[in-house]
């Protein structure tokens, strides 16, 4: 199982404009931003019958997983179905691709024929369908602006925007009502690698103060539908 560092900060806006200048001069725009502006990620969410995603975390549990479905910029071209383990600070995702009419079966929970495919996402999902209950809980939208680094697979990412929908069959359509969340959680740094992160990108965040974001985007969503 191949593990990532992840770590996660709240950022201020003036923050962010000097922290995406440094990062500029060392790493590189992800190729899939649109007009140098990033990209748009909406992620369908998924829990279980016991609320296992949601309140793990509050109870301290450090390994932990996330199934959810992936879209960029509104578009069905690419959709990803996702496992996202989560292991104190480490990181691990599998995923694969799958069409509309698999990703209807998902939604509503008819996967019969997906123990037949040799896929090992898709199996677990329909383990986690039929023994589990597993069921789509809150769109998670927001935009991704990606600087990338092929060493160690170093990926840095701001998220702005961050809202929470209620889930609903059609994710492709950008008419969807969403709940922004507060301004406190307006623009999010991830910082993710594969064993260390060198010096000269570590020097790139020293003279910030960024906090610690402890919950995740899905807690955080699923958080502001229930208010």
């Amino acid at each position: 199982m191949k593990l990532r560092f992840e770590h996660k900060y709240l950022i201020e806006y003036d923050d962010y404009l000097k922290i995406k200048d440094r990062l500029n001069k060392v790493l590189k725009l992800d190729a899939n931003s649109v007009g140098g502006k990033g990209y748009h990620i909406r992620s369908l969410y998924f829990d279980d019958i016991y609320e296992s995603a949601l309140m793990d975390k509050s109870a301290g549990i450090s390994n932990r997983k996330k199934y959810r479905i992936r879209i960029y910029n509104h578009s069905d071209k690419v959709i990803k179905l996702e496992i996202k383990r989560k292991y104190q600070d480490f990181t691990n995702k599998i995923s694969t691709t799958i069409n509309k009419d698999d990703y209807g079966k998902i939604y509503r929970g008819d996967v019969a024929d997906f123990v037949e495919r040799d896929n090992e996402v898709m199996s677990d999902y329909y383990y986690q369908i039929r023994n589990n209950i597993l069921k789509p809980k809150v769109i998670v939208d927001y935009y991704r602006e990606a600087y990338v680094l092929p060493y160690n697979q170093i990926r840095i990412t701001f998220d702005r925007n961050l809202s929470a929908a209620s889930p609903q069959y059609n994710i492709f359509t950008d008419d969807v009502f969403s709940k922004h969340l507060s301004d406190e959680y307006s623009r999010i740094i991830e910082i993710k690698y594969n064993n260390f992160l060198p010096d000269f990108v570590k020097r790139v965040f020293e003279p910030f103060s960024m906090t610690r974001l402890s919950v995740s985007k899905y807690v955080l969503c699923r958080e502001e539908l229930i208010k």
